[in-house]
């Protein structure tokens, strides 16, 4: 089952048409020039291409950063229509798929685990930022470093504690986001296999 195997490969892209898009799309030309050489061959099919995202992930990843950087969606599952002579299984279902591409879509910065680094960086930066805006603002207005430099210190220890806090609590709000994007995902998934089995779509209809 071909479009259901896609579904079951952990992701909500369609490789089929990531394939078709690294071998004509300039945006993926160094991911397609990574599995020509790998492959060791001058021109690449889309079969081919298919099976080397199958079988190395990091092509995969590479193909979802560029997407992602682009602003394009990689929660690329088809919303379907129901319609009243259906059974009330296969509405179920449908209805389910609906809903859940909503809410991936709205969890998709959260599809990987949390980066420590990166939260590390950017909160970093905004607390040597306000360091910076509190010794300026007292350096040039105040004699505070003068008569009241461990207060002085002081603001700055309680901001870069603050900065931590924030740090730690952005680090369990994308853990708790990330637990929720693979719970819906995975019901998705299931979703799809037993629409596929019952009959309520066929594999072309799986992706957008």
């Amino acid at each position: 089952m071909r479009g259901l195997s896609l579904a079951e490969g952990g992701v909500m892209v369609n490789l089929k048409k990531a394939a078709e898009l690294i071998q004509t799309d300039g945006l993926f030309t160094f991911i397609y020039n990574e599995m020509k050489e790998l492959a060791q061959k001058e021109y690449l099919s889309t079969q081919e291409i298919l099976a080397l995202l199958q079988k190395h992930p990091q092509f995969l990843e590479d193909y979802k950063e560029l997407n992602t950087q682009s602003e394009i969606s990689n929660i690329q599952l088809r919303k379907h229509e129901i319609s009243e002579n259906e059974c009330e299984e296969c509405k179920k279902i449908k209805s389910a798929i609906n809903e859940n591409i909503d809410k991936l879509v709205a969890l998709e910065a959260f599809e990987k685990p949390a980066d420590s680094m990166i939260y590390v960086v950017w909160i970093g930066s905004l607390t040597a930022f306000l360091i910076f805006i509190v010794h300026n603002l007292v350096a040039l207005y105040t004699f505070w470093y003068e008569h009241y430099k461990l207060w002085v210190f002081g603001v700055y220890g309680l901001l870069i504690a603050g900065g931590y806090l924030y740090y730690k609590r952005m680090l369990k709000k994308h853990a708790r986001k990330h637990e929720i994007f693979e719970k819906v995902r995975k019901e998705t998934k299931t979703a799809i296999k037993e629409g596929l089995q019952r009959g309520c779509f066929s594999e072309d209809e799986i992706y957008a």
